[in-house]
């Protein structure tokens, strides 16, 4: 049986930061926890260095967005051939030092945030009493959102297979900071400790959240904005980037499409949370959310944030896209350009459907520099010199309207939900699933849809293990990608196993 230290966490010289401003917590040399947690300020402010922690360039800052897991699915190329460590990356060869030391981070830096938010849930029960308003609620909750949140992400990448999980143990799911040997649970079992973290935290927030009741417009005013706020306390504010109401609802629906090929009522789970969060609506009946469309784009807003229901914020997201993804930038994929050009992409995107389509009008070009212009840009995280998002989506709206595609009990039910989505993303969709085979028809393009939509989110990878993805559709892309139980099972660190290898 698997086991794993978790080591305390003494919460540091950390620089917190809110929209509005900046928070500075004592070193740990003259503040402990003890002292840390004996206000509210200190944990709102221990909860703001959770989702600092997911910022790291391991994890939400890069990694597990637009770096090495987008290697793995092979979106990108690697552009340069003397680069052996991306090239073993690319080719999953988690043998060779460097990509496990990658990969290692990955896993070491998300339960680094895990850390965070159990040294809030171990201490708020007992300090209820110092929280005014509903703070207790929204900090606990968020708290227990978050715990889930990295605990999946990581039964994802270096757990089993979903439609073949075993019953052995896999992984620890911590729910304390100590120095306590975690032992490791089944996968059923980890993901009930997620469900019901997520269940916890759905009860706390569902009243008390401010995004339940005011809308995103609300709760993010534009600069120099005269209008009265509508919460008096701004940490109420921007919730759409932090772990909110909709936001549980959201990862309930992505769990339990995980689960689904062990239990068919998984899937009727999925799609019930994702139509919550399809349907929600603000004080005055507008939705809540929009899915991203062509008018997103043409103003420069590529990440199409009117979707958005999680997301993290950077300050620096600008100039990481331009030394990232343009001329410069690692990131790339090669598209020799023959025939018509854009050879994978043409597979990706066909010609015919892709007219309209707003990922990708705009969103794609050749690179000029000599020796790389058979190499193909993306836009994605380019951002408008007029109001700029500076936000990564962790959970966005046309994710959930595919799992109510992809969970839909009959072909037109699956199709209303399909040409909803469709419309909205300039895709072209007249004549319905193929009669014949509509539900092989229904997944070959919901594995599409997942890749073009979220090309550069991190999102492509998981959809293949989900599926089991072992070479992609032959009618839209080439042979390039070999998938097997090798490549998606990250296994974990030398250390833990070092420790308990029985």
């Amino acid at each position: 049986m698997k086991k794993i230290i978790i080591s305390t966490i003494i919460l540091g010289t950390l620089a917190f930061t809110g929209c509005n401003k900046w928070l500075d917590v004592k070193p740990a040399a003259t503040t402990t926890k003890d002292e840390l947690f004996q206000t509210q300020k200190g944990f709102r402010d221990a909860l703001t260095g959770a989702y600092l922690h997911m910022k790291s360039g391991n994890t939400y800052g890069g990694a597990l967005i637009w770096g090495n897991i987008e290697y793995l699915s092979r979106n990108w190329d690697v552009v340069s051939a003397s680069n052996s460590a991306l090239t073993n990356l690319a080719a999953a060869n988690y043998t060779d030092a460097t990509v496990r030391a990658w990969m290692d981070a990955t896993y070491q830096d998300e339960y680094k945030v895990i850390a965070d938010v159990n040294s809030i849930l171990e201490r708020i029960d007992g300090k209820r009493s110092i929280f005014t308003d509903n703070n207790y609620a929204l900090i606990k909750g968020e708290a227990l959102a978050l715990r889930a949140f990295t605990h999946f992400d990581v039964l994802r990448l270096f757990g089993p297979m979903p439609d073949n999980p075993g019953t052995t143990a896999v992984l620890p799911y911590v729910k304390a900071v100590s120095k306590e040997i975690v032992v490791s649970l089944p996968f059923q079992e980890f993901a009930q400790n997620v469900l019901a973290d997520l269940d916890e935290a759905e009860a706390l927030l569902k009243d008390t959240d401010p995004f339940v009741q005011y809308s995103m417009a609300e709760l993010n005013p534009l600069p120099n904005s005269t209008a009265a706020p509508v919460v008096a306390d701004n940490y109420y504010m921007y919730r759409q980037i932090r772990m909110n109401y909709h936001a549980v609802l959201a990862l309930k629906a992505r769990v339990y499409m995980w689960l689904a090929p062990s239990n068919s009522a998984n899937r009727a789970n999925a799609a019930k949370y994702a139509k919550m969060v399809a349907d929600a609506k603000d004080r005055t009946g507008v939705p809540t959310f929009r899915l991203g469309k062509a008018a997103d784009r043409n103003a420069g807003d590529n990440t199409m944030s009117p979707e958005h229901i999680m997301a993290i914020s950077m300050y620096d997201l600008k100039q990481k896209a331009i030394d990232l993804f343009l001329e410069g930038g690692s990131l790339a994929r090669s598209d020799f350009n023959i025939q018509d050009g854009y050879y994978y992409l043409n597979n990706l995107f066909p010609v015919a459907e892709r007219i309209a389509d707003v990922r990708w009008v705009g969103m794609w070009s050749y690179k000029v520099t000599a020796g790389n212009t058979n190499f193909v840009m993306n836009a994605k995280y380019l951002q408008r010199e007029t109001l700029p998002v500076l936000q990564i989506p962790l959970l966005r709206l046309s994710e959930m309207y595919l799992i109510l595609t992809e969970c839909a009990q009959s072909k037109a039910e699956a199709e209303d939900y399909y040409r909803t989505y469709c419309a909205e993303k300039g895709i072209p969709f007249t004549n319905g699933f193929n009669a014949a085979a509509w539900e092989t028809d229904r997944k070959n393009k919901m594995i599409r849809e997942y890749v073009r939509e979220f090309f550069a989110e991190g999102q492509t990878f998981f959809t293949y293990k989900r599926y089991n993805v072992t070479t992609l559709p032959a009618s839209w892309t080439a042979a390039f990608y070999s998938g097997t139980t090798a490549r998606y099972i990250v296994p974990k660190p030398d250390r833990e196993i070092n420790y308990h290898n029985k």
